[in-house]
């Protein structure tokens, strides 16, 4: 756990503001990173869930994606481009 809030930004900023998921113009609701939104509503009420609570004890957040994986398109078939021809 966090002794206080500048421990908690310094791990954030080395974790949750080098990941893909990471979006700090989202509501902590509608984060993408459940940890995040924990660590966002723990700023407020002074809590953490013992899940985040281990987690924050480690160096790097084992959730930590720096780039967003690649996903393959899937082809699309003739009849389906002659629907929207």
């Amino acid at each position: 756990m966090f002794s206080n809030g500048t421990e908690a930004m310094i791990w954030m900023g080395n974790n949750c503001e080098r990941c893909w998921k990471y979006d700090p113009t989202k509501d902590y609701d509608k984060s993408r990173c459940k940890i995040e939104a924990s660590i966002s509503i723990g700023f407020v009420d002074g809590k953490l869930s013992k899940r985040v609570d281990r987690i924050t004890e480690m160096k790097d957040c084992p959730y930590r994606q720096e780039k967003r994986p690649a996903y393959k398109r899937k082809a699309r078939d003739e009849k389906t481009l002659l629907l929207f021809a």
